[in-house]
């Protein structure tokens, strides 16, 4: 049996572009009934502070081109999913903390892309500090769903574009707002871009999660302290990462594809260029940006690795963003080897209770 925890970064994108109803409720609401249907679970990470400034610019008078309230329509759907029996946590891009909306357009703070940079009080360049802004956002969110479940606890984090290293003053601030896990890692990854910087390729794909205590990357003995549970990824060739299904979405969403690709590119000679493409990439289990195929693949690597594993309880993180998604394939072929009864779905909440009592039977 192969445990997955589908996790589902619910954002618009880091430049502050897109429709909340075409990239995020539409979309969502897709995956909802998919889940729905084949009894899966999600955890989805809701990023809160791009929220507060959509309700914020809509309560002030501004529509932003909207017919209704986009804030209350996230709201709405939030209650709805966790009703629906989906864990709801935190993530967060400080890049919309200051935030403000001019000409159609959002201007966002790009020195404050990276979570780690986000210093501890707030100063004349950012209005609030790292330990504020994880416990607003945790407050948030317990505001929103305990009138519903009041056993509800927001407890877990992802950081914006994986970015969460260095983290000790990020684990600091967690602990000291009663957070237990972090699912911002992912194995293998490297980013040196303007934006994103982080070096996880000393991450093993074989270890599904580790206590930590210090830094995030480091691993402690200590099974009561902090859990993070790294976000699966292969390498694979960067060529084959563009097949049909992620090309497609990229034409859907060219503007942003476009603005993206700058920000991860450097100038290079067609010989550089073609090297980049023959490289291997780590690249992260997506169920929302996968073909079929390439679902299949990773599936099989899982199974290996399981196979091979010293733990009871080996989950497997994959990602997927609300924006990305316009092809079901892969998420149905899934759910076809669940209802097999060869896979089996948790939430990060339900994966984390299920590390804590492996541990605790030792």
């Amino acid at each position: 049996m192969i445990s997955l925890c589908l996790t589902l970064d619910y954002e618009l994108f880091g430049s502050g572009r897109g429709n909340v109803f075409t990239h995020i409720i539409e979309p969502t609401n897709r995956l909802l009934a998919i889940c729905s249907k084949y009894g899966m679970k999600l955890t989805i990470f809701f990023e809160v502070v791009e929220y507060w400034k959509l309700k914020e610019v809509y309560e002030s008078g501004e529509s932003m081109g909207y017919e209704r309230n986009p804030a209350e329509a996230m709201a709405n759907q939030i209650k709805k999913a966790h009703q629906l029996g989906h864990d709801i946590q935190l993530h967060l891009h400080p890049q919309w903390i200051d935030a403000q909306y001019h000409n159609g357009e959002w201007q966002l703070n790009m020195d404050y892309w990276r979570l780690p940079e986000v210093p501890d009080q707030a100063n004349e360049k950012i209005s609030m500090g790292l330990s504020k802004l994880i416990r607003k956002g945790k407050e948030e969110l317990e505001n929103m769903l305990r009138p519903i479940n009041p056993l509800y606890k927001c407890n877990v984090l992802r950081a914006g574009g994986y970015n969460i290293d260095p983290s000790e003053r990020l684990l600091k601030a967690l602990k000291e707002n009663e957070f237990i896990a972090d699912s911002s890692v992912y194995y293998g990854g490297k980013a040196e871009s303007e934006l994103s910087k982080y070096d996880y390729t000393l991450v093993k794909k074989e270890i599904p999660y580790w206590f930590t205590n210090g830094s995030l990357l480091a691993a402690s003995k200590n099974e009561k302290e902090f859990v993070e549970l790294p976000v699966f990824a292969k390498k694979i060739r960067r060529i084959s990462k563009y097949d049909l299904v992620r090309i497609r979405s990229a034409l859907k969403n060219k503007a942003n594809s476009i603005e993206k690709f700058k920000n991860n590119s450097t100038k290079k000679t067609k010989w550089e260029i073609l090297q980049f493409l023959m490289d291997k990439e780590a690249v992260t289990w997506d169920f929302c940006l996968f073909s079929k195929s390439k679902m299949r693949k990773f599936l099989n690597a899982a199974i290996k690795i399981k196979e091979s594993s010293n733990t009871s309880f080996h989950p497997f993180v994959l990602v997927g963003h609300p924006k990305d998604f316009y092809y079901s394939d892969a998420i149905e072929f899934l759910a076809m080897k669940a209802s097999g009864g060869k896979l089996k779905f948790f939430t990060i909440s339900e994966a984390i209770v299920q590390i804590k009592e492996t541990h605790t039977n030792k």
